[in-house]
């Protein structure tokens, strides 16, 4: 019987670089061009999911920001062993955002945020040599975060969040070990959590703001799960039933951050943010099938750091630009890198504008990370995760467009 449903388990065993680099970018086009320091940056609602605590430091109006967001992965991958190049099939990961902040008094302020912020879509040619440990994998989330935030006093505010997360997964590989090269292996899944998101935000003065906020794990529980086999020999439809199902859990990591805004002229604000992010929640993976027993797959990651630093310059009452740098670790060790998401060290720069237009304001952000270049080696004996020895090289493109918009009195 367990060998019946081994296969299942091919969905983790290649999902290395899942808990990886599939987080998204800045989660509101102003904060694209800023490259995502946004811990102490208190001129936009998206402050509601990045710190909750500058929400009670808005002002007294009420204030709306959505938007789209969309990002595409540029990788090329060379064997080691063919030294044939292959690049990834062109695909744009969608998302968008949804933020809302209402004054209930004037130290009492409450906000919903509604975005995207992990995902991935990957898609390579459907015979390439790693057709075996991906063809295409995807990873969509929406999060769901009501919250609140209390002005202590008129340089302090405190502010926190519940999260209610949804997930859905979506993977398809290749049999390799049969002539027939439609034989085929699907899987899907989707799935809940529930998380928190705290945070404090001060000022020391009329130019000179901090933030500190911590987002706690989301697990999303995946208990719909369903595999499906096709074009299986005869002699193996045992092993590889036509539909199976499984259960999961997948781990959105949590983040630490802490922020800093100087008003350094009256035209200029610069951000700074450094982060932790709790990949290392993710050491392992376990999933069960309908008849089956438990199977814990490790992952063994590793916490990662990033730094971000972005300037606001304000050329006239109604024009904004913004212009940022960004550094992210990856939290991937060498032995598992995958071609489902593969990941590095990546160095971006951003840049962004704001047109106001009354109180409506038109936002634009664009940002190009390139990541380190990775290469991955076949260790099955050690390390008992299928791959494909060679180097892979990426870009990663985000562009986001949006509006915001403000009504009510201001004291």
């Amino acid at each position: 019987m367990t060998r019946r449903f081994l296969p299942v388990g091919f969905l983790f065993l290649s999902s290395a670089a899942l808990a990886g680099g599939f987080q998204n970018g800045p989660q509101s086009a102003r904060l694209v061009g800023l490259g995502g320091a946004a811990t102490a940056y208190a001129r936009d609602a998206s402050a509601i999911f990045y710190n909750p605590g500058i929400l009670g430091h808005l002002d007294s109006l009420t204030h709306l920001s959505f938007g789209g967001l969309g990002t595409a992965r540029n990788t090329s991958f060379l064997g080691a062993d063919s030294r044939r190049q292959t690049v990834q099939d062109f695909t744009i990961q969608p998302g968008g955002y949804f933020y809302a902040s209402h004054p209930v008094s004037d130290r009492f302020k409450v906000g919903l945020s509604i975005n995207t912020p992990f995902g991935y879509d990957t898609k390579w040619p459907g015979q390439w040599e790693g057709s075996s440990i991906v063809r295409s994998a995807s990873l969509n989330t929406v999060y769901v975060q009501p919250t609140a935030a209390f002005k202590v006093s008129e340089n302090f505010s405190v502010g926190a969040g519940f999260i209610y997360a949804y997930g859905k997964m979506k993977r398809e590989r290749g049999l390799g070990q049969y002539d027939d090269l439609g034989a085929t292996a699907r899987y899907e899944a989707s799935g809940s959590g529930l998380g928190y998101n705290v945070g404090i935000y001060g000022r020391t003065g009329d130019d000179l703001s901090f933030g500190i906020s911590y987002r706690g794990p989301v697990a999303l529980k995946m208990n719909n799960g369903k595999a499906e086999y096709t074009n299986i020999p005869a002699l193996d439809a045992s092993r590889y039933p036509a539909s199976s199902g499984f259960m999961t859990r997948l781990k959105m990591p949590s983040a630490l951050a802490v922020g800093l805004a100087d008003q350094m002229t009256k035209q200029l604000l610069v951000t700074f943010d450094f982060a932790l992010t709790g990949w290392s929640s993710n050491d392992s993976i376990n999933f069960k099938t309908d008849s089956g027993p438990q199977v814990r797959v490790g992952r063994r990651y590793e916490d990662a750091m990033s730094f971000r630093v972005g300037g606001e310059y304000t050329v006239s009452k109604d024009l904004l630009l913004r212009a940022g740098v960004s550094y992210d670790e990856t939290p991937i060790r060498d032995e598992f890198i995958s071609p489902e998401l593969p990941d590095g060290n990546r160095l971006g720069g951003s840049l962004g504008t704001s047109l106001r237009l009354n109180r409506v304001m038109l936002n634009l952000g664009y940002g190009l990370d390139v990541t380190g270049k990775r290469t991955a080696r076949v260790n099955r004996t050690q390390y008992q995760a299928p791959n494909i020895a060679g180097t892979y090289r990426t870009l990663v493109h985000t562009l986001s467009a949006g509006v915001s918009y403000s009504f009510g009195s201001k004291n």
